[in-house]
């Protein structure tokens, strides 16, 4: 793929930021204990990484 529009550099803190505001709502101040939250921050943050491994590949 070239350049997809969701690895982009620009995007990567905006995945960790809402990983975590995810999971302070939900898990912390809501205290929910369905198990597809816990999938969807899991999707979002292997994202971020996805994006962090292909943006280096791209650099070097």
């Amino acid at each position: 793929m070239e350049s997809p529009i969701l690895l982009k550099r620009l995007l990567i803190p905006v995945y960790f930021i809402l990983v975590f505001l995810l999971f302070l709502l939900f898990c912390v101040h809501i205290k929910t204990e369905v198990f597809a939250i816990y999938v969807l921050i899991f999707m979002l943050f292997g994202l971020g990484i996805a994006s962090i491994i292909y943006n280096y590949k791209i650099k070097q």
